[in-house]
């Protein structure tokens, strides 16, 4: 994966930029105090782990130094403990070193609730990106243990996103007194320079930041939000699944080239962690409860290629039936969607040219984009006979080319 990931990641950015532009403070913000408390530690040496030789023994001294910075959050050590509930059907354990979580009750490794993940090294030899880089050459490291870390971190935050419904993820890289900050959305990652965490502000200043920011700039996707008891029950009950499901609201428009249209609003269950890469459309399917209507329908979210000549997903089958192609499904809504701060749209693309940037492969453009149809398939693996199979591939196919 990490070979994979190389040509979509951008960098090294300035830190301090980065934490401007992806983690403003607030307007007239006073920063003195944060100051003041960063220098302080810095003196006593809270931060200087240099003389630990087992990465191991590092965890805690971090999480405890760290964690002051950012009281509303929780450190928790998960070097032993894989994600067992969501990354199970993974050929790989997902157990980063260090998970950061909001919620203040979550133990262990779990990618449905983490909000930042932490991976520590302790030799360069394993940094996924390059000591020195250059404009001319790639911010990843070129070699094999380096292409290694890059794979682990990138199926960390692919299992991240995968579980919830975000926008984008923070993660960082620690190798010994060097840290890097990663932002991950659908189209690549930005990452920072290295900096010394030890003796330079930046890290604490980004976990004081990401602890006082709104959940949109954390990433979390806030035009899905979480479902009433009340509709989470109903929805339960007709999709089928278990009382411990965690259920989500969205809604979607049913025309969304009328300002103030009607929308469709669903009772989604919580998105299922996949071990596949990172960037791209991740299309998400599954049936969905329609509370207005009473019934099930399937509901699609995906991120796609955000270029003119490219038609949205739903206007695309709007086409098709104004065309009377057969055996197309009927579109009931859909929409591109609008979020509501910019730190939300996907930001890899918009970096890839920046005066800082080394050279890189990030150049496709993705948008979120949902759309919801009035009928849920079975799948193609649950047919009754070879001629129901048959005949399906058969109407597919009279659907595409006639």
């Amino acid at each position: 994966m990490g070979r994979e990931m190389q040509e979509h990641v951008v960098g090294p950015m300035p830190v301090e930029n980065f934490l401007d532009e992806f983690l403003p403070n607030p307007e007239g913000y006073d920063t003195s105090d944060f100051a003041s408390r960063f220098a302080s530690a810095s003196n006593d040496e809270v931060f200087n782990l240099q003389s630990i030789r087992k990465e191991e023994e590092s965890y805690k001294p971090f999480i405890d130094a760290m964690g002051p910075f950012a009281p509303q959050l929780s450190f928790v050590n998960t070097s032993k403990h894989p994600d067992s509930k969501n990354c199970s059907s993974f050929t790989f354990n997902v157990m980063p070193d260090v998970c950061v979580y909001a919620d203040g009750t979550s133990h262990g490794c779990d990618v449905s609730k983490a909000e930042v993940i932490i991976e520590f090294k302790w030799g360069d030899a394993h940094d996924a990106f390059s000591k020195n880089p250059r404009v001319d050459i790639p911010v990843v490291s070129q070699t094999d243990k380096g292409f290694d870390t890059l794979g682990q971190i990138t199926s960390y935050t692919s299992a991240q996103l995968g579980a919830q419904y975000r926008t984008h993820a923070f993660s960082v890289l620690i190798i010994c007194n060097r840290a890097r900050i990663i932002r991950w959305d659908r189209e690549g990652a930005i990452v920072t320079n290295a900096f010394n965490y030890f003796h330079e502000p930046h890290l604490a200043d980004f976990f004081h930041r990401f602890s006082r920011a709104s959940p949109a700039l954390r990433g979390v996707d806030t035009s899905v939000t979480p479902a009433s008891d009340k509709d989470a029950a109903l929805a339960r009950t007709a999709l089928n699944l278990a009382s411990t499901m965690r259920m989500f609201r969205v809604a979607v428009p049913r025309d969304p080239a009328v300002e103030g249209s009607d929308c469709l609003v669903l009772i989604i269950p919580q998105s299922v962690a996949k071990g596949f890469p990172l960037v791209g459309r991740w299309t998400r399917t599954c049936p969905a409860y329609d509370v207005l209507n009473k019934k099930v329908v399937m509901f699609k979210d995906s991120w796609r290629v955000s270029k003119k000549d490219v038609l949205p997903e739903g206007e695309t089958y709007r086409l098709l039936k104004l065309h009377k192609v057969r055996n197309v499904a009927t579109c009931i809504a859909f929409h591109d969607v609008i979020h509501s701060i910019p730190q939300q749209n996907t930001q890899t693309v918009k970096f890839h040219n920046a005066k800082w940037a080394c050279r890189n492969g990030a150049v496709t453009p993705h948008i979120l984009h949902r759309l919801v149809l009035d009928i849920v398939g079975e799948k193609l693996t649950d047919f009754e006979s070879s001629r129901q199979l048959v005949q399906s591939v058969r109407d597919a196919l009279l659907g595409m080319y006639l």
